[in-house]
């Protein structure tokens, strides 16, 4: 008579190779899908990145233009006549906006200048850097600080609305008195990708 028996046995090569296929697959699309869940987070983090950047760089200019004041400075080269605001065509890395603001905080009058501070924006290298002074007619000395706005840009252009009329360029000692500004000045950002971006602002010393 024979009795029954409970045998034990393990996984047949077989068995244990499609679980190993299923396995690597299973880990396959895990690995995938860490990826591109990383890959999603870095490009929305950089994307918000450049979205700050971008809101920065639009805040500090129209800030700037608001504040505009008439008040004069003479160029770099010490000849050319004083002039309230140089603005137009790129050249090089040099200036292409030049002009004296207002509002610069000096609580309680601690240092002996006024609230009023020498503006400067260039582009070099694609990026788009402010340069802004303590005193509005800088010497050696005088400390300068430098920002970095953005990055990415091919080229700029500027605008400058006054009697119904637009220029591409403002000279603030070419035939008409110290005291006049323009109404609007529009900067206009040309991005690598061809991307245009136009930043307009009333300004703060209209005559």
């Amino acid at each position: 008579m024979m009795t029954g028996q409970t045998q034990d046995r393990g996984f047949t090569l077989l068995e244990t190779l499609v679980a190993l296929f299923l396995l690597s697959l299973i880990s396959a699309a895990a690995t995938a899908l860490l990826l591109g869940s990383l890959r999603t987070s870095n490009q929305v983090e950089r994307r918000s990145a450049e979205l700050q950047q971008l809101d920065l760089a639009q805040t500090v200019l129209r800030n700037d233009i608001a504040a505009m004041s008439i008040r004069a400075v003479r160029p770099d080269n010490g000849f050319d006549p004083p002039g309230n605001l140089f603005g137009g065509d790129r050249v090089g890395n040099e200036p292409f906006l030049q002009f004296v603001r207002s509002g610069w905080i000096n609580p309680a009058g601690l240092t002996p200048r006024s609230s009023l501070q020498l503006v400067r924006y260039r582009l070099e290298d694609g990026a788009l850097f402010r340069e802004a002074t303590l005193r509005p007619d800088p010497v050696q000395a005088t400390p300068t600080h430098e920002q970095l706005l953005l990055t990415g840009l091919r080229d700029v252009s500027l605008r400058f609305y006054r009697n119904d009329a637009w220029s591409d360029v403002w000279v603030g000692d070419a035939g008409q008195p110290l005291s006049v500004l323009p109404d609007l000045v529009e900067v206009r950002l040309i991005f690598e990708n061809d991307r245009v971006l136009s930043i307009s602002a009333m300004t703060g010393g209209r005559g």
